[in-house]
């Protein structure tokens, strides 16, 4: 006897119909396809299996694959439910009988349904493979196209960026903050706090009096710097009353002498930042004094061209 089937595919979860030789109550499992009897009692429930399935499907292929929704829909109808004569369709798919032949004479023209050569005319789906195998290749052409115009825009927006910046830095004014410290307590405050900063270089310019006033109330801070790898200059005039001080210090940091011509405390700290004091000692104390700091890599700089007016012998200090 020849009964009416559904088979369903148990991977890819599409519904056929198909006609089926075999034993009205049985069902098969054959190569993970599943076989049912079309009976009064399932026909109805498998009917809207069928029509929900669809109906998802069309959503998607119309969103994803460029179709609108009568092709998706006709489409979907062919290639879930087999070839069809153009009436019998309409009522499947839900396309309005009017709009069914212009429907799928533009399906044709993209390859996506052919005419099959039998009367009453009837129209079959191309594989979608097939079907949408340019379609995706320019899809993928497309957007790695679309990646590599993103990565080459990203690195054309960032040398603008830093084009940008370089030319800013050199016409705008930059607005760099000074301190004015005055006092004895705020002077060698203000000194520690930049010495405690420093990470690579010291470098100190003084008279032979501020020399033993600064290894006097700094000279453990110092030691500490050395200790964590930080290079220490000193600049002073060196005579009877300091020369075994600096002796001593010469073990840890580089003094040099230089005539001080002024009676000035010249602090630099990694070329950031700077102190500049006029100092007035007292007994080997410091008395009232009066300071500017700073932290400027640009102040650093300008304020080095200055001290060989300051101090003879003293020439330029870089680290570059």
């Amino acid at each position: 006897m020849v009964y009416d089937c559904w088979i369903l595919n148990l991977n890819s979860q599409s519904l056929q119909f198909v006609f089926w030789f075999h034993n009205y109550y049985n069902v098969l499992v054959l190569n993970e396809i599943l076989v049912l009897p079309l009976t009064r009692g399932n026909r109805m429930e498998l009917s809207e299996s069928v029509k929900l399935a669809g109906e998802e499907l069309f959503q998607k292929v119309s969103r994803y694959l460029g179709l609108s929704e009568y092709e998706a829909r006709v489409y979907v109808s062919l290639v879930m439910e087999g070839a069809s004569e153009a009436r019998r369709l309409s009522m499947r798919c839900g396309v309005p009988r009017t709009k069914v032949y212009a429907t799928l004479k533009k399906l044709m023209e993209r390859g996506l349904v052919f005419e099959l050569p039998v009367e009453p005319r009837k129209f079959a789906a191309t594989s979608p493979a097939e079907a949408f195998e340019q379609y995706l290749l320019h899809f993928k052409e497309r957007t790695s196209d679309r990646v590599v115009l993103l990565v080459e825009s990203d690195k054309v927006v960032s040398l603008l960026e830093e084009a940008y910046k370089k030319t800013q830095s050199t016409i705008e004014p930059q607005k760099e903050e000074v301190w004015i410290v005055q006092g004895k307590s705020e002077i060698p405050s203000k000194v520690r706090e930049m010495l405690s900063r420093a990470k690579k270089t010291v470098d100190v310019v003084t008279t032979e009096n501020g020399f033993v006033w600064f290894y006097k109330t700094f000279g453990k801070l110092l030691d500490k710097l050395v200790e964590n790898g930080a290079t220490v200059q000193i600049g002073t005039s060196i005579n009877s009353h300091n020369g075994r001080l600096a002796q001593e210090l010469r073990y840890i940091c580089e003094v040099k002498h230089v005539d001080v011509r002024s009676p000035l405390l010249y602090l630099c700290v990694d070329d950031q930042a700077l102190l500049l004091a006029k100092l007035k000692l007292n007994n080997g104390k410091l008395d009232s004094s009066l300071a500017f700091a700073c932290y400027s890599a640009t102040l650093c700089d300008l304020v080095s061209l200055l001290l060989p007016r300051l101090a003879k012998g003293v020439c330029r200090i870089s680290h570059d």
